[in-house]
């Protein structure tokens, strides 16, 4: 595993429109690689790990490589093929991540500027100080020894939650006062859904582990666009939530991701028949157990 590999996934990818799906593989690949970026996970082994189909694996996969963030290399065992090698473009996630970096380093600066944080302002390890408890979380660029994780100290309005990007860190501050409002940046507004989009998000299963809402909004705008009618989409959550129900994949991590559903590949269309009821198939000709049923000492037949 390489922290510097996945750290820098996490700080570039997310600013440059790699979401969702394609986000989250390119992080297990991260974890998989060694410092130069280089990992061998097979497909099979990222879709049980991260929930998610083979197909739908695969295109993520060939979208990242033709955005230029990976490379596949084919590999062979004997007479038999074997996992890909993946190259994580480790040169442009460095660069990237040091841009996203700098970014939040102007935009404390600027903070200051507007009187968000006084320019001596260095808080206690001990005890925050008064601006930390009415504004939210500032910790200074010069408190090198703090414990604090990259994710309290990332201020930065692009990067959000790892389950839902429409949700900021719990961190950031919530209330700046009227009077900072006016001379702040403005932060990013809060995601306003269509009414029919509401309700198939209400209707679509639950399933564990993530399930963005925002990303899934992304695509279901996608499908609009493309000229699908938002009743028909909300007629194959149904269908899928029957199926789910029948078949007890409800909160697991084999209920499809909303953005997975309502991406390219139109799961929605799909019939979702469910299974029939146990019993209710053919039954074959004898039991398995039917031999100790039979007398086979009587006949009928004349010999």
């Amino acid at each position: 595993m390489s922290s510097k590999i996945l750290g820098n996934v996490w700080d570039a990818c997310a600013a440059h429109d790699v979401k969702g799906a394609k986000l989250v593989i390119m992080a297990r690949l991260a974890d998989y690689s060694n410092d130069d970026g280089v990992c061998y996970p097979s497909v099979e082994t990222i879709c049980r790990q991260l929930g998610l189909g083979e197909s739908t694996v695969r295109t993520a996969i060939a979208e990242l490589e033709s955005a230029g963030w990976l490379r596949r290399e084919s590999r062979r065992k004997g007479n038999r093929n074997t996992s890909n090698l993946y190259h994580l473009n480790a040169d442009r996630l460095e660069a990237l991540a040091r841009a996203e970096k700098d970014k939040v380093t102007a935009l404390k600066q600027q903070r200051r500027a507007n009187g968000f944080l006084p320019s001596d302002y260095e808080p206690s390890e001990s005890e925050p100080s008064e601006s930390g408890r009415s504004n939210g979380f500032h910790p200074s660029d010069s408190d090198k020894k703090s414990v604090f994780t990259r994710q309290n100290l990332t201020p930065d309005p692009q990067v959000n939650s790892k389950h839902d990007p429409s949700v900021n860190s719990k961190h950031e501050s919530q209330d700046i006062g009227a009077s900072a409002d006016a001379s702040a940046p403005a932060r990013s507004a809060k995601q306003e859904y269509s009414p029919e989009f509401e309700t198939a998000w209400q209707a679509y299963p639950k399933r564990a582990g993530g399930n963005s809402k925002a990303a899934a909004w992304k695509h279901w705008k996608a499908r609009l666009k493309d000229g699908v009618k938002p009743e028909d989409m909300l007629a194959g959550v149904k269908r899928y939530a029957a199926y789910v129900k029948v078949t007890g994949s409800a909160d697991t991590q084999f209920v499809k991701q909303a953005a997975t559903f309502f991406g390219p590949d139109r799961h929605f269309e799909e019939a979702w028949q469910t299974p029939s009821a146990p019993g209710g198939g053919r039954r074959s000709a004898l039991p398995v157990s039917g031999f100790s049923e039979q007398d086979y000492g009587k006949t009928d037949t004349n010999w």
